[in-house]
């Protein structure tokens, strides 16, 4: 039987089309890890950043190198945006933001002169399939493409515009991962904004809890103006839609923010996160933050920090800005210098290490639910649904929903222990 390799770059949907066709690829081929010796490896591309085109660059030559025979399929972002250029000089077959239903029949076909369609689909792909591999947490992707145009942002031009799936399906969909996923991570490039006609993001979780379909449900990233309240109502009135929010800040002044052509103030961000907070007192709000952007000064990025403190978000993910060929913010002036955005990416990481840990210190001596995803026999792991990630004596079954109090919390783990009803 002939083996393949897969490698996943970037986001949630890369996850979930990765899924999809690892499914198929089992059924005729053996995995094995990418450091082996396979005869077809598929790396999932990302290029949200420059790190991360860098890292998908390394998985293509590292394929070539320990199997010079084999086939290389490169699927996703970069292959869309950087496809016919000399970065994919080792690969034979490049999948972009479409055709991702057809990738089997070309690896059987050995084809090699892909060429990756530049007109990208207004219609949603719909990549239908009923096991996730992983038995805890199952990820379903709802919409795809970005109609924001941030300046900053590529991905509008490697995903294509904003598209959604169909609700009925989507519900059959989620019934099937259901079987073997306790949780399911609703996931799109701007999830926020489903929208099959009438039938909203609303709707879709509505429906979703009503039928109990799954013990928690949880959000990707979505943006301050699209948690509506009748969003916020789901959360504050049980405990299904899980209480946590990912909800992107990207700077912490305005100045930043108009340049990045964000929609919203930092008093209209820090007004919703308010109210977030006043309905559903223990929910989890964390961020992404881009530090180094062009035109922020030493006084607007000390700014930023002081906003991210203010708001005290559960945790960050912090990024330097990297420019990206094609988006606005490449043509603008005030470029920082590499070494300033390093330095300030440490100073960001520290005040979100100082903030998780007095977020997850709030629940010492709490009971919460954790979503059991692994053990190693001493101990059983998993995050609860305020999103940090406990670890708690004992083996316990994988993809069960465990009560745990938490007893501990140290730079390294936050420490609980099994309840019994």
């Amino acid at each position: 039987m002939k083996k393949f390799a897969m490698m996943v770059c970037g986001c949630k949907v890369n996850d979930y089309e990765a899924t999809y066709l690892r499914n198929k690829m089992l059924k005729e081929f053996e995995e094995v890890s990418f450091s082996e010796v396979a005869d077809i490896y598929i790396v999932f591309t990302c290029c949200v950043t420059n790190v991360a085109e860098s890292k998908t660059r390394k998985y293509f030559h590292r394929a070539r190198r320990t199997n010079p025979a084999a086939y290389i399929v490169a699927i996703g972002c970069l292959s869309q945006i950087k496809g016919d250029s000399s970065d994919f000089s080792d690969v034979d077959l490049i999948i972009g933001s479409d055709q991702k239903d057809k990738i089997m029949d070309y690896i059987h076909e050995n084809v090699h002169d892909n060429k990756v369609n530049k007109e990208i689909s207004t219609a949603f792909e719909d990549l239908y399939f009923d096991e996730y591999l992983n038995k805890s947490r199952a990820f379903l992707k709802i919409q795809d493409g970005c109609n924001q145009f941030c300046s900053y942002c590529i991905i509008p031009y490697a995903r294509g515009r904003e598209r959604s799936g169909n609700h009925e399906t989507l519900l059959a969909e989620a019934k099937k991962l259901a079987a073997n996923a306790k949780e399911v991570v609703l996931s799109g490039i701007h999830t926020g904004r489903y929208n099959d006609g009438e039938y909203k993001l609303y709707d879709l979780l509505k429906a979703m809890i009503d039928q109990k379909i799954f013990k928690t449900i949880r959000l990707s990233s979505i943006e301050m103006n699209e948690v509506t309240d009748e969003i916020i109502e789901l959360m504050a009135t049980g405990d299904v839609l899980a209480h946590h929010l990912h909800i992107p800040i990207q700077a912490g002044s305005d100045e930043i923010l108009a340049l990045m052509h964000r929609p919203y103030t930092i008093k209209q961000y820090q007004d919703r996160i308010e109210y977030i907070r006043w309905k559903v007192k223990d929910v989890s709000i964390s961020t992404d933050l881009i530090v180094g952007f062009p035109n922020e000064s030493d006084e607007l990025f000390e700014k930023s920090m002081e906003t991210i403190q203010k708001i005290g978000f559960s945790f960050v993910h912090v990024f330097p800005y990297s420019r990206k060929s094609g988006t606005a913010a490449d043509l603008m002036s005030g470029h920082i210098d590499p070494k300033t955005k390093k330095d300030r990416v440490r100073k960001a990481i520290a005040i979100q290490d100082e903030l998780s840990y007095a977020f997850n210190s709030k629940f010492i001596g709490k009971t919460l639910l954790m979503l059991n995803e692994k053990t190693d026999g001493k101990y059983s792991y998993g995050y609860v649904k305020q999103y940090f990630y406990v670890r708690i004596k004992g083996s316990y079954p994988i993809g069960e929903l465990l009560k745990v109090r938490i007893i501990k919390v140290d730079k390294d783990w936050v420490e609980g222990e099994y309840v019994t009803e």
